[in-house]
């Protein structure tokens, strides 16, 4: 009951939501389609939550996607033992650096009165969904070691199956709950994707890498100082 759920039903679920909610969000309301920027509130810990967030989880996801779209490739390249080990300990170092600025970006919200006004419930349930799918996947990485390889053997076979509507559950029954609960992350963050501000990713997701900084100026006078 749990793999069917985590496994065919979560899926199919976060993909009909992806599809559906995401178009009528952006027809309806695009003013509620981007983020807005919480910058000029708070500076300092944003810089050292959002960058390490966005570097480490963008190439870990391009990783594995890469595993997908071109399966054979990987399997070449990570059949040399030194690509591996390189690759791994690359993952994990991306992985850390992810987790890391999650948390930085909770802890900023959660200290900063001003900003929890403007903090959604659905803000907080997304920040503390991607903490545990981030430290599930830092613990896979090191305790469920060459990921990279059985990946490709299981989890890639799986997706095929579920983009060819015959999901087969073999593949995934037997790994740890630990993986499961990493899996179980993954489909709800995607099904929450379009209820929340982070639906502006699914939209030119790379182009606010080469943005330049935002500069906000006040547009009233300071008051002088007296004496």
């Amino acid at each position: 009951m749990l793999n069917t759920l985590i496994f065919v039903v979560l899926p199919y679920v976060a993909l009909a939501l992806v599809l559906v909610v995401t178009p009528y969000r952006f027809f309806s309301n695009r003013l509620g389609w981007t983020a807005y920027s919480t910058q000029f509130l708070e500076r300092r810990t944003l810089y050292w939550g959002i960058n390490p967030w966005h570097y480490g989880i963008i190439l870990i996801l391009l990783a594995h996607l890469a595993g997908i779209v071109a399966p054979g490739v990987m399997k070449r390249l990570l059949g040399n033992k030194d690509a591996l080990i390189f690759l791994e300990s690359v993952g994990l170092g991306l992985g850390f650096l992810a987790l890391f600025g999650s948390i930085i970006l909770l802890l900023r919200r959660a200290n900063s009165t001003t900003l929890k006004r403007l903090t959604l419930v659905s803000d907080w349930v997304l920040l503390l969904l991607l903490i545990t799918q981030t430290a599930t996947g830092v613990y896979i990485s090191l305790f469920m070691r060459w990921g990279s390889q059985w990946y490709l053997h299981t989890v890639v076979p799986y997706f095929y199956s579920l983009i060819s509507f015959n999901p087969q559950l073999e593949y995934m029954a037997d790994f740890p709950l630990i993986f499961k609960l990493h899996a179980a992350g993954a489909f709800l963050i995607v099904a929450l994707l379009p209820f929340t501000k982070l639906v502006h990713m699914l939209y030119q997701p790379f182009t606010f890498l080469k943005d330049p900084p935002i500069l906000y100026r006040w547009q009233s006078k300071p008051k002088e100082r007296v004496g």
